[in-house]
Parts: structure tokens; sequence; C-alpha cells
């Protein structure tokens, strides 16, 4: 087998630790997470998780850093000039969190658990905050502007739109208790969000 390159070898395992990461704080939370588990997750030593981000604290700042700036291209690939833009973005994030739905657990716990890590890296990365939170905003201030939407709080809107789409990607195990299979699926909860919130939202 070849060997990988030493750059090529950091990279590879770096994101090996921040996927295996990501499962076990989605599975534990922080609290519950250990340092041995993602070492087995991964098929890596502790030694090379410290060595890549310090602590545990280190690990579980990098995958909510590495889920944040996920979400901030979804935002960015919207035109600035394209119509519905408030609405295109509503789709976008769904399928964000139905493609990678442990985004949807690891916040889900950290939200539950008080957010103080989420807290320390929007201090220490402000502009996270700005492209997600505030650009939102922008978009629901623009959709109103522009007569899409009723005139309605931007602020209070994103995080309860965002926060309803997250709740029930997390609790996607337990859709099964309440809806018949057909119905359960992603594709069919989306349309019904997009039913009930926005057309609930939408300027008549």
């Amino acid at each position: 087998m070849r060997r990988l390159a030493p750059a090529a070898s950091k990279e590879s395992s770096h994101d090996r630790i921040l996927d295996g990461a990501a499962e076990e704080f989605a599975a534990a939370g922080f609290a519950g997470a250990r340092i041995d588990r993602i070492a087995r997750r991964t098929k890596l030593n502790v030694r090379m998780i410290y060595y890549h981000f310090g602590s545990k604290r280190g690990v579980y700042r990098a995958v909510l850093q590495s889920i944040y700036e996920t979400m901030a291209t979804i935002l960015e690939k919207l035109p600035p000039s394209a119509p519905n833009r408030t609405i295109e973005a509503f789709g976008l994030y769904v399928d964000l969190l139905t493609e990678n739905p442990r985004f949807a657990d690891v916040l889900v716990r950290e939200l539950l658990d008080g957010a103080k890590h989420l807290k320390a890296l929007w201090k220490e990365r402000p502009e996270l905050f700005r492209q997600i939170h505030y650009h939102a905003r922008e978009l629901i201030e623009q959709g109103i502007a522009a007569g899409e939407i009723k005139p309605i709080d931007p602020a209070m809107t994103v995080l309860s739109v965002t926060s309803i789409i997250c709740f029930l990607t997390a609790a996607r195990h337990s859709h099964a208790l309440f809806l018949d299979p057909k119905r359960s699926q992603p594709g069919a909860w989306k349309q019904h969000l997009q039913t009930m919130l926005l057309d609930g939202i939408r300027a008549r």
C-alpha cells in the first residue's frame, strides 16, 4: 500500500477525527463523549487526537465550527438578485440537515446543555455568527421588503424556523411513532414544513 505524504496524511487524520468526533458528540453530547471512543471510531490513537486538537474541548469546538462553516456556505450560494431567496434558503437548510443529520444531533444537545461552547465559539469567531444569523435575518428583511413574506420579526423568525427543522431532524428516529413510513421520509416533511411555515408567513 502506498504511504501518504506527510501533509496529506495530516489532513486525512484531521478530517477523520472531525468525522468520528461528530458521531461521538452526536451520540453522547459533550459531557458524555470520550476521546478513546473517538479514537476507536477513527482507528487513530488518542495521541493523534490530542496532537491535532489539544483536548476534548478543542475537538468539540472544531466540530461546532465545522458545522457553522458548512452552514455558511449554503447562504453564500444564493445569488443576491435571485427572487424568493428567503424561500430558497429554507429549502437549502432542510436539505443540509437531511444530508448531515449529525449536525442537528450535535446542535440540539449543545442548546439543551446551555450552549456555552457555542457562545465561546461565537466570541472567538464572531464572523460565523454574522455569516449565519445576521445573514439569515437579512434574507427575512429582504423578503419582507420584496413583499414575499409578511412583516414579522426577522430574528424570532430565524430562530423559530431553524429550531423546528433542527429538532425534527434530531428526532428523526422517533418519526415512525407518529407517522406512517411514507410520511416520515425527509422529503415528505420538508414539503409539509414549507406549506405550514412558509405559507403561514408568506404575504397573501
